[in-house]
C-alpha cells in the first residue's frame, strides 16, 4: 500500500464518522501535469518521476495493453472546481472532475505528434508490472540521488498496474464538470501542445 493513499483513506473513515462536519472526497484520476512541467506551470515540483512516458527522451514504457481509459486532470483545474464548489449548498460524500480521459496508447500518439517525432517504446507487461518491475525510463535515472530506484520502480508499477485495471477510469453517477459547464478544464492534447511544440 502507497502511505500516502492509506491517509487518505484513513482520513476519509474518521470524517464518515462526523454527523456535524460536511465533507467530500475529490476524485481526478491521474494528475497530467507530470507530462507538462517545465513547459505549462505545476505547482507539483519542478522534477516529477516521469510514468510511462519520457517526454525529454522521446521514451515509453507501455503498462500491459495501453488499451484501458483513464481520468487525466490538471492542478490548476482540480483548484478551480475545488473553489468553484465552495459555493454549493451541500457536498456529496465524493466529488468526481476530469480534465480528459483516454488510453495509454492515445496518449503515446498526443504525445509524438506534440513533439513531432516516434517515440521509442518498451511493453510492460501485467506480469512484470505485478512482479513490481518497469523498464526504466532515462529521466528516472538522476532521481535515484533522491529517490531508491525500488521505490521508483515500485510506484511505477503500481500505478500501471491501475492503469491497465481501470482503476483510474472513473466512471461516476455525475461530474463536478455537469454542475460547472463554464469551466472548461485544459485537455491532455492542448497540454503537451502547450508543453513541448516548440521543442
Amino acid at each position: 500500500m502507497i502511505p500516502s493513499i492509506l491517509h487518505k483513506w484513513n482520513s476519509k473513515k474518521e470524517l464518515l464518522k462526523t454527523k456535524t462536519l460536511q465533507h467530500t472526497v475529490f476524485y481526478n484520476g491521474y494528475f497530467m501535469d507530470y507530462w507538462g512541467v517545465p513547459g505549462v506551470q505545476s505547482y507539483l515540483g519542478r522534477t516529477p518521476v516521469p510514468m510511462w512516458l519520457d517526454m525529454v527522451h522521446n521514451a515509453a514504457a507501455r503498462p500491459g495493453s495501453g488499451d484501458v481509459p483513464g481520468v487525466f486532470t490538471h492542478t490548476t483545474d482540480v483548484g478551480r472546481f475545488v473553489a468553484a464548489s465552495l459555493d454549493m449548498e451541500e457536498w456529496p460524500q465524493e466529488t468526481f472532475v476530469y480534465g480528459d480521459k483516454l488510453t495509454w496508447n492515445q496518449f503515446l500518439r498526443l504525445a509524438e505528434e506534440a513533439k513531432g517525432t516516434e517515440f521509442t517504446v518498451a511493453d510492460d507487461s501485467v506480469e512484470k508490472l505485478r512482479l513490481g518491475q518497469t523498464t526504466e525510463l532515462p529521466s528516472q535515472v538522476p532521481l535515484y540521488q533522491y529517490i531508491p530506484k525500488s521505490l521508483v520502480q515500485g510506484l511505477t508499477s503500481v500505478f500501471g498496474l491501475w492503469l491497465e485495471q481501470g482503476e483510474f477510469d472513473l466512471k461516476p453517477e455525475k461530474f463536478l464538470n455537469e454542475t460547472f459547464p463554464d469551466i472548461k478544464p485544459m485537455t491532455m492534447k492542448e497540454m503537451l501542445d502547450k508543453a513541448w511544440a516548440a521543442e
